[in-house]
């Protein structure tokens, strides 16, 4: 699990619901189905409008990493390009087949398959750059989508509260009736600022920082390939890899 998302959350929805009591705010008073329903509804319609339907499932695909964490292991890869190039100096690179049967990972798989096949180095890596920089372009889509989210909710927020403001006006012969008027046309613009600041836009920038970790990672795979195919020995594609990223992930990875 992501524990900052995990305890961001509640801290976040906290904080300011009990800064609300402290300031003798109800919590009942900011309960508003409708204005709920505009903020996410209006926000979510403009990013369907902006985005296309398959980066939309992209996006819901990637929402769950703010939850569970997107961290790759490291440690586990560079141990399995190392073996990988140690079978290969000693045996060759159609040795390379039977270990090929056990990578998880796709995209090492298929760059391991193409290695083996024989292609030169200079075409594997430029299949793998064209791999991976439509990975890393849908899944950068998909990390602005929540983003683009966060950025319309305040926008239709504001639309709500002129809408209930509206109805606030067309009743002002009910002058007892103005006040809780206002207080409800508010509620879209409180749900608008909080859902964009406190989940959204958040959500976005996480999903940001996930795909650097990605982009770290496909670096890894591309540089351990290309040194297994060139026959470099193995403590140098260590030293090699561990060299792509810094010194924190080394030690989570070492952890």
């Amino acid at each position: 699990m992501e524990k900052g998302t995990i305890i961001g959350l509640p801290i976040g929805f906290g904080c300011v619901l009990v800064g609300g009591v402290l300031e003798g705010m109800a919590l009942k008073s900011i309960y508003g189905p409708i204005a709920f329903m505009i903020v996410i509804g209006g926000a979510f319609g403009a990013c369907c409008v902006e985005f296309t339907f398959e980066h939309i499932k992209i996006a819901f695909k990637l929402a769950k990493l703010v939850f569970t964490g997107g961290h790759h292991d490291y440690k586990s890869l560079v141990d399995q390009i190392m073996k990988l190039a140690a079978v290969a100096r000693k045996d060759g690179l159609l040795a390379l087949e039977k270990e090929r049967e056990s990578i998880a990972d796709p995209l090492l798989k298929d760059a391991l398959r193409f290695a083996i096949d024989g292609l030169e180095p200079g075409v594997v890596q430029g299949i793998l750059e064209s791999r991976i920089d439509y990975r890393l372009h849908e899944n950068g889509v998909g990390a602005k989508f929540w983003s683009q989210f966060g950025a319309y909710c305040p926008t239709v927020g504001i639309v709500g509260a002129v809408m209930g403001l509206i109805v606030v006006m067309n009743n002002l012969s009910n002058p007892d009736a103005i006040g809780p008027g206002i207080a409800v046309a508010f509620i879209a613009t409180i749900y608008g600022v909080a859902f964009s600041n406190l989940v959204f836009m958040p959500m976005g920038n996480k999903l940001k920082v996930i795909c650097g970790h990605d982009e770290q990672y496909y670096e890894m795979i591309k540089v351990g390939i290309r040194n297994i195919q060139q026959g470099t020995s193995p403590a140098i594609i260590e030293s090699q890899l561990y060299a792509i990223i810094d010194q924190q992930a080394q030690e989570d990875a070492a952890a």
